[in-house]
């Protein structure tokens, strides 16, 4: 019985340790998914959401996303989702990541994908990479921030949206 009990707790405990683990693929799969259908797919990933908002007059809305495990680094820290009424091409999403390790998961998983790089700069210490395949353009931003005690920390942004130009 006292076996019984403890893997109840062991798969209890790994099931929920686990259920953030998100892809760069599920987070790039969020661009084509109704409102609802996003909300219930990162709530499940336990995410919390922080911020909704809806403009009627314009038919535009945004929600924000926050990972409730604040000490893991190993997934996007914030998800935003950018929409505009029913129409699924306009879709847009934006994440966050400070775990370096992570960031270059992230990065390969986009370079093995059908995105080919089309171009790339770096300015006062910010890089900027933008990826395009026929029906999304995804900018990766990498930013470098010098703190007050000369200590640096970086950055890493996606940001996925419909081609440009």
């Amino acid at each position: 019985m006292k076996h019984f009990f403890t893997s109840i707790l062991l798969f209890f405990f790994f099931s929920f340790s686990f259920c953030q683990d998100i892809s760069f693929l599920d987070v790039l799969n969020l661009k084509t998914r109704k409102l609802n259908e996003v909300k219930e797919i990162l709530l499940a990933k336990d995410f919390k959401i922080v911020q909704e908002h809806y403009s009627k007059e314009m038919k535009f809305g945004d929600v924000q996303f926050l990972t409730k495990n604040k000490i893991s680094d190993e997934i996007p820290t914030s998800i935003s989702f950018y929409y505009e009424g029913d129409n699924l091409l306009k879709n847009r999403v934006s994440f966050d990541i400070f775990n370096q390790q992570i960031f270059g998961k992230y990065l390969s998983q986009l370079k093995k994908s059908d995105f080919k790089i089309v171009s790339s700069k770096t300015e006062k210490n910010i890089t900027l990479e933008h990826y395009k395949n026929e029906t999304t353009t995804i900018e990766v931003k990498i930013r470098f921030v010098e703190n007050h005690f000369g200590k640096q920390r970086t950055f890493y942004s996606f940001y996925i949206t419909e081609p440009v130009g």
